[in-house]
C-alpha cells in the first residue's frame, strides 16, 4: 500500500511509554514510538496491546509497508513477544530502505524511532550491549529523537547497575 508523498513526509509518531520488565531493572520506562496513519495506530497509542494484535490478525509480512511492519514491532513489544518484535523491527528497516515515497529527513527520522523500537526489544531481552548499539545509530540519524535520548539513559543505567 503506497501512500502519498506528502502523507510520507509527515509521519505522525507518537512516543508510547511501557512499564516493561526487564531482568537487570526492576522496572524500566522504555519508550516505544508508533507510526500514525498506519495499521493498529490507535490500539498502540492507547496501550491496548490485545487490540493491536487483533487488528494485524494474521496478517502477512511481506503485504505491510513499513509503518505498518514498525507498529508490529510495538505491538508484539507491548505483548513481551520479544524474538517477533525484533524481526519486524529489522523488516522494518529493510522496506524504509526500500520506500520511495519518504523524504531524505522522514526517512532519517523514521530510521531513529524503527532502531529505538529495536533496541528496547533487545534491551528487555536482556541483550543491552546490542541495544545501546541500536540506540547509538537511532541517535546518528536523529539525536534529539527524545525516546531514543531516554532509552539510552535507561540502557547506561540499566548496563552500570549490571556491573
Amino acid at each position: 500500500m503506497y501512500r502519498s508523498i506528502a502523507t510520507r513526509t509527515i509521519i505522525s509518531a507518537f512516543g508510547l511509554i511501557a512499564m516493561l520488565m526487564t531482568g537487570t531493572v526492576a522496572a524500566a520506562e522504555y519508550r516505544v514510538t508508533a507510526f500514525g496513519n498506519a495499521k493498529a495506530y490507535t490500539a498502540l497509542i492507547s496501550q491496548d496491546a490485545g487490540k493491536a494484535t487483533t487488528e494485524f490478525g494474521s496478517t502477512d509480512l511481506a503485504s505491510l509497508d513499513f509503518a505498518e511492519t514498525n507498529n508490529l514491532c510495538v505491538t508484539r513489544i507491548l505483548s513481551k513477544e520479544l524474538p517477533m518484535a525484533i524481526s519486524a523491527c529489522e523488516a522494518a528497516l529493510e522496506k524504509l530502505t526500500n520506500e520511495v515515497y519518504i523524504s531524505a529527513m522522514s526517512e532519517k527520522a523514521a530510521k531513529a524511532s524503527i532502531y529505538s523500537n529495536l533496541a528496547v526489544a533487545e534491551a528487555l531481552s536482556g541483550n543491552l550491549s546490542a541495544a545501546n548499539g541500536y540506540l547509538e545509530i537511532s541517535l546518528s540519524y536523529n539525536s534529539d529523537d527524545a525516546n531514543a535520548l531516554a532509552n539510552y539513559d535507561l540502557i547506561a543505567t540499566s548496563r552500570i547497575a549490571q556491573n
